[in-house]
């Protein structure tokens, strides 16, 4: 026999809400049927499988809803159901969900899956899984972490966090600092320009002059945006939002869901700010190629550099997401 089940119908946002039904297609006309949504206008995710002992539940509230609203006087109600419909909160508590209002927003967190408007997403355990999914343990040691162990978890997250950030920083900050003309930079050294870029000019702003002397690959900068606001959220008071307040379950389990988004994101653009401190290096050793035509060790270092198969990669990951204007 087919079991009920729970599912997420999302239309615009406004009407998104929780159906009862056995299957999506059973979902989704609830929705049709009631608002007059097309099927182009929804998307049914299925969340939970119900236990049969529900039905039973639902039903006997549902007849006597029907017999104080005096519907037995037309209709057999005995022979009525109260499913497929809307799933009612009580139903959403036995399955173990919560709720909470932020911003004016209501969430439902089921599963370790919060459901709003016009957004699904994961977090705590589930996120920590796909980040795994993704990374592997090259990233982090995540596969057994359970809720007993959250806080010893969130704090080596906040740890990698923080430690990209400074990486990714230091890559692009090293790479791109004569990339960008400046009349005023040639009387100085690179530790000297090094030291000026990294005390006056922000992440941001380094950005947007790299943004005027280069046609950044779309993706890519929205990567970067999206690192650049993460980033300024962790270094400024996460922990602080009320969404992610670390002294409830809910802000812990919100706080890792998080911190695996920027950590995914994060891995992909270190990938990207390598190549452009190996780009660099190359540009160096172009540089420093005609005086030292003569040294040995130079010329050695530099067939070693060009031949090596990651140096290579990485070169052509660099050219592929930047051209210069």
């Amino acid at each position: 026999m087919v079991k009920w089940k729970l599912y997420w119908v999302a239309s615009d946002g406004c009407e998104d809400c929780f159906v009862v039904a056995k299957n999506s297609r059973s979902a989704r006309r609830i929705e049709k049927d009631m608002n007059g949504f097309e099927d182009d206008d929804l998307k049914v995710t299925k969340v939970i499988d119900i236990p049969d002992k529900y039905e039973k539940i639902a039903n006997e509230k549902f007849h006597k809803w029907s017999i104080k609203n005096r519907c037995n006087q037309h209709l057999d109600i005995d022979s009525l159901n109260a499913w497929p419909y809307y799933a009612e909160d009580w139903l959403l508590k036995k399955l173990g969900a919560e709720f909470r209002f932020i911003d004016g927003e209501k969430q439902t967190l089921i599963d370790d899956v919060v459901y709003a408007p016009n957004k699904i997403y994961p977090i705590g355990l589930k996120a920590m899984k796909g980040l795994y999914e993704l990374t592997g343990e090259k990233v982090l040691n995540i596969s057994n972490v359970t809720y007993e162990g959250i806080e010893k978890a969130i704090e080596n997250m906040l740890g990698y966090c923080l430690t990209l950030i400074h990486d990714i920083e230091n890559d692009i900050t090293n790479s791109f600092i004569f990339a960008i003309e400046n009349e005023k930079y040639k009387n100085y050294s690179i530790e000297e320009v090094t030291k000026y870029w990294k005390n006056k000019l922000t992440f941001g702003r380094l950005i947007e002059l790299m943004e005027n002397r280069f046609d950044i690959d779309s993706c890519v900068r929205k990567s970067l945006e999206l690192f650049l606001v993460q980033r300024n959220k962790i270094a400024h008071g996460l922990t602080k939002d009320e969404r992610y307040d670390i002294e409830t379950f809910w802000g812990q389990k919100e706080l890792v869901g998080y911190l695996c988004t920027f950590i995914n994101n994060a891995i992909l653009l270190k990938e990207v700010s390598e190549s452009a401190y190996i780009a660099s290096m190359s540009l160096g050793y172009h540089l420093m190629q005609k005086e030292n035509k003569n040294n040995k060790k130079f010329l050695k270092d530099l067939n070693d550099f060009h031949s090596d198969p990651y140096i290579k990669e990485k070169l052509s990951l660099f050219f592929d997401t930047f051209k210069l204007k």
